[in-house]
């Protein structure tokens, strides 16, 4: 009868059947087949295109010592002539998740040469390796593998090859190669090729290169040479296609440039039929853990301006912006960089810069390699860096200085506002630049161990112009706190803030004072009474899922008071140098529903061979949700409903509009987020701002946003002290899961204020297993585009 199966670990004795037909032991080395599979899957990275899956893929094998490799076979014998080792019938030879089987091992422990044959399967975690024969020398790591095939879960991998050699420590040979992503006999797309040839971390050729749709061919290549490194690799990336009204036939096309390991860099040629050539620079770099930045770099000479002559304004430029501010430059540029980095004594740095030529650069070239959109998500992903708004002419840069401690915080900050208009006409410019500001704050905390409190900021500004007063502040605002708890029901906080601000003016002439003194300064204190109480409740709710929902109302009564002070003759730079007096009184009340949801118990998996105890209740654990808030309140301005003008009386509005803020989350199905402002005088809206999301589990989706501002005088801009711009809004987005692979995409969005239709666009998305199509029509009023990407998972994508 057969040997039955054994289990051995390294140094190991591997039973063979004696003559006698009974058992004896010869030792034998099991680790070198430890290096049998990590040869075999070194050839992993001959296939896979992303080097990032390589280096995982080849990291799933590597050596630990210390857990032992273990064979397992129906038969193993010993040839002590030959000094071969020959395992027989479900031969399994693994260790933790990685495991070799086949129908038949031979192993000559003299040559270190391995042959296995007969359904050979090589299993890491979900990554698998097969053929149909392996003929491996471990000493110089060289062999073949017939009928390979390998599959990589990480995107999905297949990779075959009729005969798979290894010819030295880095070069490879493939005859008949096939990849591609998807499963089944007769996949969507696929890559074949004859003849490939690779040197790892060097270049690899190919001939007869074929992308295939199904049986169809689509695209040839006799000859193909491309680089073959584990690390990031230089190369041409995917192009962009395309067609628009406004700059004709497109094409653009990146390169990328892997400088070394802590830097890299994208080149961008964008040809546009009707304007001319574009180019790009992206340089991206890292310089420690904490040192890192990226400068973007893009420039075209225009072949068109708009001058206001003929079509100009609607081919070239956008004609909702007034006459003086046409677009008459030929030399069109945006330069934008961010720096971010740790510098001695526990200060971060920040360098954050945006040039643009013209104000209408961003608008134009918002979307596609190097545009505003992708632009943005960058600084915002890598920087937390918020781009202004690409309608925005004034453009800020920054150099920043901070230091956060527990209970307090530096800020230094050098800020230039660049005016795009102004400094395109040549005019005087008279945007005001803080050259720095600095700003210094404390938080809330106990002064000494009394029942006190205190909080306080403190800011210093120079302020510079090229044409107009300039002169520096200092701002110094501490503020006392005494709260009172009255029993369980109230809480009471008076408090006193005491303001000291002066000022001093480069010149004399910059003096707004009869007597054009250059020094001022200004004392003020003001006091505040703020009533708090809580009161709440928890519902029992008949639901298997929510058993339990709390109910709290936050009310707050506050009274705050400044006295009045005529502040005419002070400098003005901005809202801090008029602050105007007031006795208000303000009314809130907050409603907040949560639920609390006890979380699904997840039981540790029983191990094999386990004995099974009792079992036992687990801890309980919740999960707690605010699903709904809302806040009301209102403001009284004693003040005003007492002055003593008599005149004044009919134009007299001391009540201030009713303020609400609506929040619902309930988790699923749909999400609210409102604000508005309601006046009592006009019985009407005064603002208001809505975003409404509606989803399915299916994938259906809506979204809804709508912004309402009125001319009103109720409604103050604090820093201009002048009554906010009406505007009125609406954008919509809304997505439809027509298939479980179909999707239908529309969006549409409004000037309702003019009248104007800003955007339209309608698509679609297909996605299969392994590739997906999208579908693109955007029509603007002074522009249309259109979008069609194919998209081969784990390949890449292109498309017009």
């Amino acid at each position: 009868m057969p040997a039955s199966r054994s289990q051995d670990s390294c140094p190991a004795f591997v039973p063979r059947r004696s003559e006698s037909g009974g058992l004896s032991s010869h030792p034998v080395s099991i680790a070198s087949l430890g290096a049998l599979i990590a040869f075999i899957l070194s050839w992993s990275l001959v296939l896979v295109p992303s080097p990032s899956h390589a280096n995982e893929f080849n990291k799933l094998f590597s050596e630990d010592a210390e857990q032992p490799w273990r064979l397992e076979a129906d038969e193993v014998s010993y040839d002590q002539t030959s000094d071969q080792y020959m395992a027989r019938g479900n031969v399994v030879i693994y260790r933790g998740d990685r495991k070799l089987t086949a129908d038949f091992i031979r192993f000559d422990h003299q040559r270190m040469k391995a042959y296995a044959e007969g359904n050979v399967v090589l299993r890491s975690g979900a990554d698998i390796l097969s053929g149909s024969r392996m003929d491996i020398d471990l000493e110089s790591q060289l062999g073949t593998v017939e009928n390979g095939h390998i599959f990589i879960r990480a995107n999905n991998y297949h990779l075959t090859g009729n005969r798979i050699e290894k010819l030295g420590e880095d070069s490879y040979r493939i005859d008949k190669a096939t990849i591609t992503t998807c499963d089944g006999d007769l996949p969507d797309w696929k890559i074949t090729a004859q003849d490939v040839k690779v040197t790892v971390e060097g270049y690899g050729t190919a001939k007869h290169a074929t992308l295939w749709a199904r049986n169809l061919p689509v695209m040839y290549t006799p000859y193909f040479f491309y680089p073959a490194k584990r690390d990031r690799q230089s190369g041409f990336l995917m192009p962009e296609l395309g067609y628009s009204k406004r700059k004709g036939a497109e094409y653009k096309q990146p390169f990328f440039w892997a400088i070394d390991e802590s830097s890299d860099a994208t080149f961008y040629g964008y040809y546009m039929s009707d304007r001319g050539p574009k180019l790009g620079l992206e340089y991206r770099y890292i310089l420690s853990e904490d040192a890192k930045g990226a400068l973007m770099v893009d420039y075209f000479r225009d072949d068109k301006v708009d001058d206001g002559t003929g079509d100009s304004s609607s081919r070239y430029g956008f004609e909702d912006e007034p006459v003086d501010f046409l677009r008459t430059n030929n030399d069109r540029y945006w330069a934008r960089m961010s720096h971010h980095q740790k510098v001695p004594l526990d200060f971060s740095a920040k360098l954050d810069l945006d040039v643009v030529s013209d104000q209408d650069y961003l608008r134009e070239f918002r979307d596609g390699y190097m545009g505003y959109k992708p632009t943005d998500a960058y600084f915002r992903t890598q920087f937390g860096r918020q781009i202004d708004d690409y309608n925005d002419p004034i453009r800020l840069n920054r150099f920043n200085l901070n230091r956060i401690w527990p209970k307090y915080s530096l800020n230094i900050d050098t800020r230039w506002q660049d005016d795009v208009i102004k400094r395109r006409q040549g005019d005087k410019d008279d945007t005001l630049q803080r050259l720095p500001v600095v700003d210094f704050r404390g938080a809330k905390q106990p002064l000494l161990d009394g029942p006190l409190f205190f909080d306080f900021a403190s800011q210093y500004n120079y302020f510079w112009r090229e044409s107009g007063p300039r002169g520096q502040r200092i701002d110094l605002y501490p503020r006392f706190y005494w709260p009172y708890r009255i029993r369980n029901y109230f809480t009471i906080e008076p408090s006193i803030g005491l303001r000291e601000t002066t000022w001093y003016l480069d010149k004399s002439e910059f003096s707004r004072a009869s007597d054009s003194a250059q020094a001022f300064h200004r004392e003020l204190f003001d006091t505040r009474l703020q009533l708090n109480s809580e009161i709440s409740r928890v519902f029992d709710i008949d639901s298997d899922t929510v058993p339990h929902v709390k109910h709290t109302i936050l009310p707050r009564l506050i009274h705050e008071f400044m006295p009045g002070e005529d502040q005419s003759e002070l400098p003005k730079f901005d809202g801090v140098d008029r602050i105007k007096g007031k006795n208000l009184i303000t009314c809130a009340l907050t409603n907040i529903l949560t639920s609390k949801s006890r979380k699904k118990a997840v039981r540790p998996a029983p191990q094999p061979d386990e004995v099974q105890a009792t079992p036992i209740d687990l801890p309980a654990e919740y999960d707690y949700n605010q699903f709904f808030r809302l806040e009301l309140k209102q403001g009284f301005d004693i003040k005003e409903a007492y002055e003593d003008d008599p005149e004044d009386q009919e134009h007299r509005r001391p009540f201030l509009p009713i303020a609400a803020d609506l929040d619902i989350r309930p988790g699923k199905y749909f999400a609210v987020d409102a604000n508005a402002q309601w006046s009592v005088y006009e019985n009407s809206l005064l603002s208001s701002n809505l975003a409404l999301t509606i989803w399915d589990q299916r994938g259906d989706r809506l979204s809804v946003q709508h912004h309402l501002t009125k001319n009103s005088d109720e409604l103050v801009d604090d820093e201009e002290d002048e009554a906010l711009e009406a505007s009125q809004t609406v954008y919509t987005d809304l997505e439809v899961k027509i298939t479980e692979r179909l999707k239908a995409f529309a969006n549409y969005e409004r000037n309702l204020k003019d009248n104007i239709r800003i955007q339209t666009g309608v698509g679609f998305l297909y996605q299969a297993q392994c590739w997906s199509i999208l579908a693109r029509y955007i029509d603007e009023p002074n522009d249309f585009k259109y979008e069609l990407t194919i998209n081969l998972f784990g390949l890449g994508g292109f498309g017009l």
